[in-house]
């Protein structure tokens, strides 16, 4: 009988296309093959799609053609039975479908005779071969790219401050920015000392020239890469750790901690680890109102076997405070705080708006993202055709996925993490106003890291006492607008809505998680 054939070329990984298995080597091998069997060549079909389903383009209407062209075509011939499937259960469905139509599936390389039950087993492994070798590459990368952020290379795109370059060995690595590493800089030394919100100072540093969005500014400003570190994830059986990067630091860890501890309260070489003493919580918080140095504190035993807390001074100076005397002034400061209640619903409203503009802001932003992730898997795909059609070399293809793909892992990673960033914004709103309506009382019921971060929030300077009486006690700035004694506040008209929106930002950046992450 007069064979009549359907050829079918399809390419599977960039790996194959280098040894040799392109779209136009398929051919040519195919077609020599049927030159030589006397085979009639009735139908050609090529693609570049996964096979990891039949809903192909190409598939699809060399499927539609059998069906349509039924007694006409008894062969299906591609080189290896990868190029046809890597789902076994697939196949096995497709090869029945293809029989009752009268064709007979083949691979020119891999040849079967599948009415022999036994050959579906080296079916099976022919199938699966290829996919067993893709996974094991992928772990070989994962472990590459692991090994490489412990040898303390950044791998992907630069972050915002810094620029891709290639050292003498060819190997990619991260240089400072001199147009907006300043910028960066600039903004985590105003963070850290917590006047402004994170949202102005954002505004700000755009108008300076910064090249980051909104949202995309929080996931810079809780990078540690800027002071040199490289965060590994945890892996498998591997704890995550950071390491110290290769590339410049832009700000120091003291400064990148410090506004750490304004955003999040886990600032770890601040006053708060300093001491385990639930007796001495100010300590690391007050200065001596003679020499200026800052207080420390200790216990003394009393004639009668028991102790008595001291702040005290280690200069010459000889200062000291009872401990208990000065815990009770600063829950007495607390008592004497009274916010208009008035300032606080009206902020509270305030800020809810604000949440909400971020969440429009985060959609806009996902869209562009996507936008931008599609425009480089485009990309990948253009350089591929034009690989597979001989108009670039492999390396050049080879060269512009390496370019890409870590861009649309970063753009991906920004996604979750704009995502795993949103708040339940009605919880963390009434206990930040709950907290301001009744400081001495939370304090009383907050642990020690709790109270000390409550004090660093409330007193951004040292604290100073003479004799036991406060003299300078700076109070937070976004505080001492809400106070009673603050006139600002207790005139407060529907039309100035656009300026109390700004106020409203500003206390709603103040440090709140400082407080709930000690409760």
């Amino acid at each position: 009988m007069n064979k009549k054939a359907i050829l079918y070329v399809r390419v599977s990984t960039d790996e194959q296309a280098e040894k040799g298995y392109s779209l136009a080597h398929q051919e040519e091998k195919l077609r020599q093959y049927c030159a030589m069997q006397n085979i009639q060549i009735v139908g050609f079909y090529k693609e570049d799609h996964s096979a990891q389903t039949f809903e192909r383009p190409e598939f699809t209407k060399l499927l539609a053609f059998s069906k349509k062209s039924k007694n006409a075509v008894n062969l299906l011939l591609f080189t290896k039975w990868d190029r046809f499937s890597r789902n076994a259960g697939d196949a096995y469905g497709m090869i029945n479908q293809l029989n009752k139509l009268g064709i007979e599936p083949q691979a020119l390389e891999q040849p079967l005779d599948l009415t022999i039950p036994e050959n579906k087993i080296m079916l099976a492994f022919y199938l699966a071969a290829p996919e067993v070798e893709n996974d094991r590459r992928s772990l070989n990368i994962i472990s590459g790219m692991r090994r490489a952020k412990k040898e303390g290379r950044y791998l992907g795109p630069a972050p915002v401050g810094y620029k891709n370059v290639r050292d003498e060995k060819g190997k990619g690595q991260i240089i400072i920015d001199e147009s907006q590493a300043p910028i960066v800089k600039w903004a985590f030394e105003e963070i850290a000392k917590g006047i402004h919100s994170v949202h102005a100072i954002w505004e700000m540093a755009k108008e300076k020239g910064l090249k980051s969005g909104r949202t995309h500014f929080w996931v810079v400003i809780k990078n540690p890469l800027y002071c040199g570190l490289i965060e590994i994830p945890a892996y498998k059986d591997e704890e995550s750790l950071i390491v110290n990067g290769t590339h410049e630091p832009i700000i120091s860890k003291e400064l990148f901690e410090q506004v750490q501890f304004v955003l999040f309260g886990r600032k770890k070489n601040s006053p708060l680890r300093q001491t385990k003493k639930e007796e001495l919580p100010l300590r690391g918080f007050l200065l001596c109102p003679k020499c200026n140095n800052k207080l420390t504190g200790s216990a003394s035993k009393g004639c009668k076997g028991g102790k008595y807390f001291y702040y005290h001074c280690n200069s010459k100076c000889g200062v000291r405070f009872k401990a208990e005397s000065l815990n009770l002034k600063l829950i007495e400061n607390f008592k004497s705080i009274t916010l208009n209640k008035k300032a606080l619903n009206y902020i509270y409203e305030g800020a809810k708006n604000t949440f909400k503009l971020n969440h429009v802001d985060f959609t806009s932003e996902k869209k562009n993202i996507e936008t931008e992730i599609k425009k480089y898997s485009d990309r990948i795909s253009n350089a591929r055709r034009l690989m597979l059609d001989g108009e670039i070399e492999s390396s050049d293809y080879k060269e512009i996925k390496e370019e890409y793909e870590p861009k649309i892992h970063e753009l991906s990673q920004k996604i979750k993490d704009y995502q795993s960033a949103d708040l339940n914004l009605n919880e963390y709103l009434e206990f930040y106003f709950s907290l301001a309506k009744a400081l001495d009382r939370h304090y009383l019921q907050m642990d020690l890291e709790g109270k000390q971060q409550l004090i660093s929030s409330m007193y951004p300077q040292n604290i100073v006492f003479e004799k036991e009486n406060s003299r300078t006690n700076e109070m937070n700035y976004a505080i001492s607008l809400l106070h009673n004694t603050d006139v600002r506040f207790k005139k407060i008209k529907n039309g100035q809505e656009a300026k109390n929106r700004n106020l409203s930002a500003l206390v709603v950046g103040t440090r709140v998680e400082l407080v709930t992450s000690g409760l």
